[in-house]
């Protein structure tokens, strides 16, 4: 229970809270038009500068772990900033999905599939994505059924063109492989 003066604190700080968040989000929406123009020297300085000053934002760390993923190829330095992500966010869906993909790329199947699984349960995620990278783990593992059932899910979590074609395309990869090696 509030007291009357912490009420008025509340009231006094909330707006500089929300002012903060608007900070740090353009400068995540900065540091991706950089890393876009394809400026990625600049866009990794930016980060650093930024992870300097705000040290506990999962927000920055997801943001730190994509771009060292995906577009410096570096994973020690990916998952690092991904398991601070999760650390101070747990509920922030797309560190998840990088973590499930990074450990999916590093053939740890066990790992990416409970990175994915529990990301999927969080409000913010997207499902299409996850259930897909989900059927990818558990068609390397051999488990088509399952593989096919994700990638069928997905397709109904989606109205983007794009995706259902590639999850088709999935779908018929799966197919092929299980007859081909097993007739099944």
């Amino acid at each position: 229970m509030r007291i009357k003066g912490q009420q008025a604190f509340f009231r006094h700080v909330e707006p500089f809270i929300t002012q903060d968040m608007k900070w740090i989000d353009k400068q995540l929406i900065e540091i991706e038009k950089l890393v876009l123009e394809g400026n990625l020297q600049d866009a990794e300085i930016k980060i650093n500068d930024l992870l300097y000053d705000e040290p506990g934002c999962s927000k920055l760390h997801n943001m730190a772990g994509w771009f060292y993923l995906y577009h410096l190829n570096d994973m020690a330095r990916a998952e690092v900033h991904l398991y601070y992500a999760v650390r101070f966010d747990a509920l922030h869906a797309p560190a998840y999905l990088h973590l499930g993909i990074l450990h999916l790329r590093k053939n740890n199947l066990v790992d990416a599939l409970g990175y994915l699984e529990q990301g999927m349960l969080k409000a913010d995620a997207y499902l299409p994505a996850f259930l897909e990278n989900i059927g990818m783990v558990y068609e390397l593992r051999g488990e088509w059924r399952k593989a096919l059932r994700a990638y069928r899910k997905a397709m109904l979590h989606t109205v983007n063109a794009d995706e259902m074609r590639s999850l088709s395309e999935c779908i018929k990869r799966c197919r092929r492989k299980r007859l081909m090696l097993f007739g099944l």
